[in-house]
C-alpha cells in the first residue's frame, strides 16, 4: 500500500538523485524519509485491496484488505474458507465443479481490487461451476470499476486462443515472463502460480501444490523455478527468439538446397561469377552465329532472290520488349509499395517500443511522486499550509485525478504491447514478399535487356521470309538463344540464392548470440535457484525450530529438502510425521517461500500467500497462535511490502486488532456471506 509521506526539501533532492542515478537497474522502488523506515516494493508484487461478492446485483460481502498480515477470523463453518476460495478464484485460480461450496454457488459475481506492482487493477469473474471461466479486467481501482456502468471493462479468456488470455495480461503487468514448457509448449497460467501460493483445506497435506486433476511433474517444476527467479526476461526472450530463429534458418537452408538442386547445372556452383562467365560465352557464340547468318543472307541477296521484306520479327520483338517493360513496372510498383509499408511499419514498431518504455517510466514516476507532500515551499522555504481537498497537490492545492492517469497508462501499455506483436508478425510476412519481388525483378530486367538487344538487331537488319527460315533452321543459334533466356532465369535464382545465404548467415549470428545469452542466463539461473532454495530452507528451519515442542525432528531440524517435480518436502530426510505436524510443515514451506521472496529482490514470487490451513488436522490452539505470531513478525520485518491472508478460528489475542484483522468475527448467525439479505 502506498502511504503518503511528508518530506523535507532535502529528502526530496536525495530521492531525485537516487532515482536518476539508478533508474534502469533498479528492480524495486524506495521513498526515503528522514526518521522513517524505507518502504520498498520488490517486483513482482501482488496485493488484494478489496473483495466484493454479488448476488442478484446486491453485495453479500465487501471488505478491504491491507499490506502485511490479514486475518479472517470466526467460528468453524462460518464461511471463512468460502472467502478464501473466492480470493483464489477472483485472482485467476480454477475451481472445478465439485470444489464449489453450496453458499458460494448462490452468488453471481466476484470482484477483486488488486495492486499489481503497485498499480490498481480490478478483476471480475462470474460464478460458474464449469472450469476455465473467463475474466473481465478494468485498468483502475475497484471504486471506479464498479461505478463505470459496465464501460471500460475488457474480457479475456482463461486460455490463449486467437486473443490474449487474462494470465498474459496479469503476467505482463506483474513483469513475469510467459514461460513455455514441455513438448507442447504449454504456457504457465495464473492458476498454476496460485497453486503454490494457496494452502487450502481440500489439498493433501503431503503435497506442496494445491491439488489439481491431470497434474504433472514438468508443470510443477516450471512453476517452482519461475517463482524462484530462474526465468529472467532476457533468458525467456532469448529462448523464444532461438526457437523462432531455428525455425527460420531451417526454412532458409531448405530453400537454398531446393534452389541448388533445381537450378544447378553440370556441377557448376550457382554464383554471380559463373553466371557472368556463361553469359559472355553464350553471347560470343550467338554473335558468331549471327555473323554467319548475315553472310548467308548477303549471298542470297547477291543471287538476286526476289523475296518480300517482312517486319514480323521487328513487331514480335517490340511487343516482347513492351510486355516485359510493363511487367517490370508493375513489379517495381508492388516492391516500392511494400518497401514503403515496411519502412512505415519499422517506424511504427519503434514508436510503440518507445511509447511502452515511456509509459512504464512515467508510471513509475507517478507512483513515487504520489507519495510526496511538502512541508516547506521549495522556492521560499515558507511553511506549506494543508488542504482539505483529498488528492489535491500540497503546493498548488489543485485537485488531480491520478487514478485516471494510472488507468489510461495501464490500458495503453496493454494495447501497445498487443499492437507491437501484431506489427512484428506482419513485418515478417512483408519482408518475405519483398525478397520474392526483388528476385522476380532481377529476372524480368535481364529478359527485358535481352529482348531490347534483339530488337536493336532487327531494326538494323530487317529480315526476309527466307532469312527467317534460315534462322529457324539454325538449331545452334536457337539453342544459344534459349540458353541465354534460361540464364536470365538463373540470374534471378542466383540473386535469390545469395539473399538466402545472407539470411542464413545473419540468422546463424543471431542464433549464436541468443545461445550465448541462454548459456549465461542458465548459469545465473542455476546459481539463483541454489541461493533461493537455501533462503527458503533457512526460513523453514526457523519456523520449525520455533514451533512448540511437539515434533522432535522439527526441534532438531538441520536440513530441509523440497522437490517441485516430486511435490514433496522432508526434514532431515524424514517425510512422515503426525497429521498436525504435516500441516505445520506445509504451512511453513508456503510461508517461507513468501518471506524469503519478501527479503530478496531476485525472486519472481509475487510476495503473496493465502492460507486456510492454520488449524487443520487437529492443530492445537496454542500451536496455531504461535504460527500466527511468527507470520506477523516475519511479514512486518520483511524488506519489501508483502501480503499474507489467513483464516482462523483461534486467533492470537494480541493479533485481534483492526490493523491486522479483516471484517467481523464471523459466527453461524453472522456469516461471511449475507445471503439472506440479498433477496
Amino acid at each position: 500500500m502506498l502511504l503518503q509521506r511528508r518530506l523535507t526539501w532535502s529528502s526530496f533532492l536525495l530521492l531525485r538523485f537516487q532515482r536518476s542515478t539508478n533508474w534502469a537497474q533498479t528492480v524495486s522502488w524506495r521513498v526515503l524519509d528522514w526518521g522513517n523506515t524505507p518502504m520498498t516494493l520488490f517486483r513482482p508484487n501482488l496485493q488484494v485491496s478489496d473483495l466484493t461478492i454479488f448476488r442478484r446485483g446486491r453485495e453479500v460481502y465487501s471488505e478491504r484488505y491491507h499490506a502485511g498480515l490479514n486475518i479472517i477470523r470466526g467460528e468453524n463453518s462460518s464461511g471463512k474458507s468460502t472467502i478464501m476460495d473466492f480470493i483464489f478464484y477472483g485472482l485467476g485460480g480454477d475451481l472445478l465443479e465439485h470444489q464449489w461450496r453450496e453458499s458460494a454457488l448462490l452468488c453471481d459475481t466476484v470482484t477483486v481490487g488488486v495492486k499489481l506492482n503497485g498499480r490498481d487493477v480490478t478483476l471480475q469473474r462470474d460464478v460458474e461451476q464449469k472450469a476455465s471461466q473467463p475474466m473481465r479486467i478494468f485498468f483502475g481501482p475497484s471504486g471506479d470499476a464498479l461505478n463505470s456502468s459496465g464501460t471500460g471493462w475488457e474480457r479475456y479468456s482463461f486460455r490463449r486462443g486467437k486473443s490474449e488470455s487474462f494470465s498474459q495480461v496479469m503476467f505482463r503487468l506483474l513483469g513475469l515472463p510467459e514461460v513455455q514448457y514441455g513438448e507442447a509448449n504449454t504456457k504457465i497460467t495464473m492458476n498454476q502460480v496460485l497453486r503454490l501460493l494457496y494452502s487450502d483445506q481440500l489439498s493433501s497435506v503431503e503435497k506442496l501444490f494445491r491439488n489439481q486433476p491431470f497434474d504433472d511433474a514438468i508443470t510443477r517444476q516450471a512453476v517452482g523455478h519461475l517463482l524462484l527467479g530462474a526465468f529472467s526476461e532476457d533468458y525467456y526472450a532469448a529462448k523464444l527468439n532461438l526457437k523462432a530463429y531455428e525455425a527460420q534458418i531451417k526454412d532458409v537452408i531448405s530453400r537454398i538446397a531446393a534452389l541448388t538442386r533445381m537450378h544447378g547445372r553440370d556441377g557448376h556452383p550457382l554464383t554471380e561469377e559463373w553466371v557472368q562467365q556463361e553469359y559472355v560465352r553464350l553471347q560470343r557464340e550467338l554473335d558468331a552465329l549471327n555473323k554467319q547468318i548475315e553472310a548467308i543472307e548477303e549471298e542470297v541477296f547477291s543471287a538476286q532472290f526476289e523475296d518480300r521484306l517482312s517486319l514480323n520479327d521487328q513487331k514480335e520483338t517490340y511487343a516482347r520488349v513492351r510486355s516485359l517493360q510493363a511487367e517490370i513496372g508493375e513489379t517495381r510498383e508492388k516492391l516500392d509499395y511494400l518497401e514503403l509499408e515496411a519502412a512505415d511499419s519499422d517506424e511504427f514498431i519503434s514508436w510503440l517500443t518507445k511509447k511502452l518504455d515511456a509509459l512504464h517510466e512515467s508510471k513509475m514516476v507517478l507512483d513515487e511522486l504520489n507519495a510526496l507532500s511538502f512541508e516547506f515551499c521549495p522556492a521560499c522555504f515558507a511553511p506549506v499550509e494543508g488542504t482539505e481537498v483529498e488528492g489535491a497537490c500540497s503546493l498548488c492545492k489543485q485537485a488531480s485525478e491520478k487514478s485516471q492517469v494510472k488507468e489510461r497508462a495501464l490500458r495503453l501499455i496493454n494495447e501497445y504491447a498487443r499492437q507491437k506483436q501484431s506489427s512484428l508478425d506482419l513485418q515478417t510476412d512483408r519482408q518475405r514478399r519483398i525478397s520474392d519481388l526483388k528476385a522476380e525483378l532481377v529476372k524480368l530486367t535481364e529478359l527485358w535487356e535481352q529482348a531490347g538487344r534483339h530488337y536493336t538487331v532487327s531494326l538494323r537488319t530487317p529480315t526476309t521470309e527466307l532469312r527467317t527460315k534460315l534462322r529457324s533452321l539454325n538449331r545452334e543459334a536457337g539453342y544459344a538463344q534459349r540458353e541465354l533466356e534460361e540464364l536470365a532465369a538463373r540470374k534471378s535464382v542466383v540473386a535469390e540464392l545469395k539473399e538466402a545465404q545472407q539470411q542464413r548467415d545473419d540468422l546463424q549470428k543471431k542464433i549464436d548470440h541468443v545461445k550465448a545469452i541462454i548459456e549465461t542466463s542458465e548459469k545465473r539461473d542455476r546459481s539463483q535457484i541454489s541461493l533461493a532454495r537455501r533462503a527458503i530452507e533457512l526460513e523453514v528451519l526457523d519456523f520449525l525450530r520455533r514451533d512448540l515442542e511437539r515434533q522432535s525432528t522439527f526441534v532438531n531440524a538441520d536440513s530441509v529438502n523440497f522437490d517441485f517435480d516430486g511435490d514433496r518436502i522432508n526434514v532431515n530426510g524424514e517425510s512422515f510425521f503426525s497429521a498436525s505436524s504435516m500441516v505445520y510443515l506445509r504451512n511453513s514451506f508456503i510461508a517461507s517461500f513468501a518471506v524469503a521472496a519478501a527479503n530478496q529482490s531476485s525472486f519472481s514470487h509475487p510476495r503473496f500467500l493465502l492460507m486456510d490451513t492454520i488449524e487443520d488436522k487437529g492443530m492445537e490452539p496454542e500451536r496455531s497462535r504461535n504460527f500466527q505470531r511468527l507470520l506477523h513478525e516475519k511479514s512486518s520485518a520483511a524488506a519489501s511490502e508483502n501480503q499474507m491472508i489467513i483464516a482462523t478460528s483461534m486467533i492470537a489475542p494480541e493479533l485481534d486488532v483492526p490493523e491486522i484483522t479483516v471484517g467481523d468475527f464471523y459466527t453461524h448467525q453472522n456469516r461471511t456471506l449475507k445471503i439472506s439479505g440479498a433477496g
